[in-house]
């Protein structure tokens, strides 16, 4: 269903989503299978790493600021996700909504 309403539309992923799944990779059964089939998931959507930059960090002091002020902390790894897709005004696609959806004005995927 989710690759049906991404076909054809650009993807971009932040650098620490990419450090999470390669992470994930090296504790498979079959790395090297799991970094394959990443790569052809990667190339056949002409994925766009963005990396972390000055902007993302201001972003994410300005999110982690605002969070531990309404007492509802994330993760660094997730404000960092986080803080790519707002400052680069992308959508974020996640299983996990309800943990993103404290970030104000991000927008993700329903």
């Amino acid at each position: 269903f989710l690759f049906e309403k991404i076909k054809n539309k650009p993807i971009n992923i932040s650098v620490v989503t990419l450090i999470e799944i390669e992470y994930g990779i090296t504790k498979s059964s079959n790395p090297e299978k799991r970094r394959k089939e990443f790569q052809a998931f990667v190339d056949y959507f002409s994925i766009k790493i963005i990396p972390i930059d000055s902007k993302i960090g201001i972003e994410f002091i300005k999110i982690k600021n605002d969070l531990e002020k309404k007492k509802a902390p994330l993760a660094d790894f997730d404000l960092l996700i986080a803080a790519t897709a707002k400052t680069n005004n992308l959508m974020l696609v996640t299983k996990n909504q309800k943990h993103f959806k404290r970030v104000k004005d991000l927008m993700i995927f329903e």
